[in-house]
């Protein structure tokens, strides 16, 4: 494979590291806790418009900016000069070619670390980030000679959602002192920060002027956007690396902060040790490698009153914060990794946005206010409270909680936005308008809603019998009337009798849509027997799984519609009108893996302990393949299931976290990686 997991570490051999499309293929991350990162390949070539390596969260989490672009870095050997990037231009050639002259990457914890082999030398580099802060380390091993290192400093000033053209943009000015920096931007772009950028470096600075143009993105190109890129060199640093005395990187809008870091890579280090602690894992094993990752998504979040609260985002490098993600990853990215604290935030922070009974679905990217337009976060958001409160049995905060609950059961039962309701002929809720999608089967294409689900979909009169039921319990618990609650429980279990279909053995998706019951074969009927109380008997709901293991599971996830369905599409890909069509008719999930094994567990306990050994097995090899470390959003519905998406998603990882530790003796810590 070119690639192993060893004691908690990572590690790509030279071979892959040297192969250009296997180097390229493979993603590295680094989240700074407000909502900020740094992504890129191992090959060092940016392929993505969200690769970079200071891409600050200017109004945490939102307003993601790129600022600093890259560094290029080059060893000076007497008269020889070896060129160690990578990058692909606009006619599509390939120059400098650095990734020939590496021997290994890894990820050390979260730190990804090059190691470079230039005439017998080895020069390494590490890569840290912390709340907006950059740092760039390059070391020398113990015994290696001295190296003479210069590297161009290329910075940006745009969303991580745009492209900047240097035709539209005036220049920025560089002005030295010694060995800081300060990059200013007379005219920055509409979507640019007029805070100067700060930088400091060990060695001698000296700015430089001039546009770095035309860096072409081959994801972009795939993913049919505009794929060109400019970038402004600001700075050259040269400075003599020897094995006691590295160099370093630092940059910033925050100068205070720049100041204050002397080494993040330590502090990395420390974090990573912290993490892996509290989350009751060894540090060789797939929890703590998971627990790593799960750290990467956790935020911090301004609540309406003031003050600020913990969040999830959904996944990088380009997702937001999102209610149903949220809510779907809490369990396994706080509760499963011991982050109790930060799980009551996360819920506080989401019930302090309730609006008629609603939890946002969105907070948009731009700073903009939340959006409202679905009807499974606020569902989920008693789910994730349940799964709280049965871990940390804090009833002070549960009452604060409370009322949060009992708006979402009293809207839904009344009446609320976006067609969101009870019928009161079954008890079952509908939803839906037309040219709206409200269930997490939200795609589209222009005015064309894929799945618009309009009706009673299944998974959410799941999570509507779970959630009276908890409500039911909540109450008891805080010395009120349950009744009302639980009858209306009941009376959604009676009802829920009519989502069994005899001819595919299995569930329908939506009943009373405007074409009446939609028997399309489709993953949501795992809800029905992944939450508790079941709402199937034990025959019915091995027949749902007999039809969900053969029609829909692949490796590393779960397909979203039936292979034999007119409106399967096998691969993601082409541009974002294929995309959109393609994101829930066929293509797979990792996710769904969480209330697959949770509806085995529920049905044929005896068998999930293989079942897990399995998943361990495929999660460690996935781990390898694509966001390295992290689980990816989507896989494509059909062999060799190649990961697309986002590289690393929230939920995904917090799924298989839920996954291998729920019901587990061993809280899913023992055994390494590829076991």
């Amino acid at each position: 494979m070119g690639a192993s997991p060893r004691q908690g570490v990572i590690e790509l051999d030279a071979a892959t590291c040297r192969d250009q499309a296997a180097a390229t293929s493979r993603e590295w991350l680094l989240a700074d806790g407000l909502g900020g990162y740094a992504s890129g390949t191992v090959s060092g070539m940016p392929t993505r418009r969200y690769h970079g390596l200071l891409l600050a969260a200017t109004d945490p989490p939102a307003g993601r900016t790129l600022l600093v672009h890259s560094v290029h870095e080059r060893v000076l050997l007497g008269a020889q000069t070896i060129e160690l990037d990578a990058n692909t231009w606009s006619d599509d050639s390939i120059a400098p070619r650095g990734f020939e002259y590496l021997v290994g990457f890894k990820l050390e914890g979260r730190t990804p670390t090059w190691t470079w082999e230039i005439d017998g030398l080895r020069l390494e580099r590490r890569i840290a980030l912390h709340e907006g802060v950059l740092e760039v380390r390059w070391s020398l091993p113990e015994g290696t000679h001295p190296i003479h290192l210069q590297y161009e400093i290329v910075v940006s000033n745009r969303s991580h959602h745009e492209l900047l053209d240097a035709s539209d943009v005036q220049p920025p000015s560089t002005t030295v002192s010694g060995e800081h920096a300060v990059i200013t931007w007379p005219s920055p772009p509409d979507d640019g920060v007029t805070t100067p950028l700060e930088l400091r470096a060990t060695g001698t600075l000296m700015a430089r002027t001039g546009w770095w143009r035309g860096f072409r993105l081959p994801i972009e190109t795939a993913r049919g956007f505009d794929d060109l890129d400019d970038a402004w060199h600001a700075a050259t640093c040269t400075v003599e690396v020897t094995a006691d005395r590295p160099a370093t990187f630092h940059a910033s809008l925050d100068e205070t902060a720049l100041e204050k870091a002397t080494d993040l890579v330590d502090l990395a280090r420390s974090d990573d040790h912290r993490i892996i602690e509290t989350a009751g894992a060894t540090p060789e094993s797939l929890k703590a490698r998971l627990a790593l990752a799960a750290d990467q998504f956790i935020a911090r979040r301004p609540l309406p009153g003031g003050g600020t609260g913990a969040t999830i985002l959904a996944g990088f490098p380009w997702f937001a914060d999102w209610g149903r993600d949220t809510m779907l990853a809490l369990p396994g990215l706080a509760l499963a990794t011991g982050r109790l604290e930060e799980a009551t935030s996360i819920l506080r922070t989401f019930a302090a946005h309730e609006q008629d009974g609603l939890i946002p679905n969105l907070f948009p990217d731009d700073g903009t206010e939340p959006k409202f337009n679905t009807v499974d976060a606020s569902l989920l958001f008693i789910e994730a409270t349940r799964r709280w409160f049965e871990v940390t049995e804090d009833a002070d905060t549960l009452r604060i909680l409370w009322p949060t609950v009992q708006s979402i059961i009293r809207h839904y039962t009344d009446g609320t936005r976006h067609g969101i309701g009870t019928d009161p002929k079954d008890g079952l809720v509908h939803a839906g308008e037309p040219g709206l999608q409200l269930t997490w089967m939200d795609a589209r294409v222009g005015d064309r809603v894929i799945t618009p689900r309009m009706g009673k979909p299944v998974e959410i009169n799941a999570l509507w019998h779970a959630g009276l039921e908890t409500a039911a319990r909540f109450a008891e618990h805080l010395g009120e009337d349950a009744n009302d609650h639980r009858a209306a429980a009941e009376r959604v279990h009676a009802s829920f009798e009519r989502f069994w279909n005899p001819d595919t053995g299995c569930l329908f998706d939506v009943l009373d849509g405007p074409d009446g019951a939609d028997a399309s074969i489709r993953p949501n009927q795992l809800f029905a027997i992944a939450l508790q109380p079941a709402l199937l008997d034990p025959e019915r709901a091995r027949s749902v799984l007999e039809v969900v293991d053969r029609e829909l599971l692949v490796p590393d996830g779960v397909r979203t519609l039936d292979p034999d369905d007119a409106d399967f599409i096998p691969h993601y890909g082409g541009g974002p009108a294929e995309r959109d069509a393609a994101y829930h008719q066929g293509t797979a999930w990792p996710w769904l893996l969480g209330p697959w094994m949770a509806a085995h567990r529920a049905v044929d306990p005896a068998r999930c302990r293989a079942l897990e050994a399995e998943l361990r097995a495929r999660i460690a090899d996935h781990l390898l393949e694509a966001g390295l470390g992290s689980v990816s959003e989507i896989l494509d519905a059909t062999d060799p299931f190649t990961p697309r998406g986002c590289f690393a998603q929230a939920w995904s990882v917090g799924a298989i976290l839920d996954a291998i530790t729920s019901g587990d003796p061993d809280d899913g810590s023992s055994g390494d990686l590829d076991r």
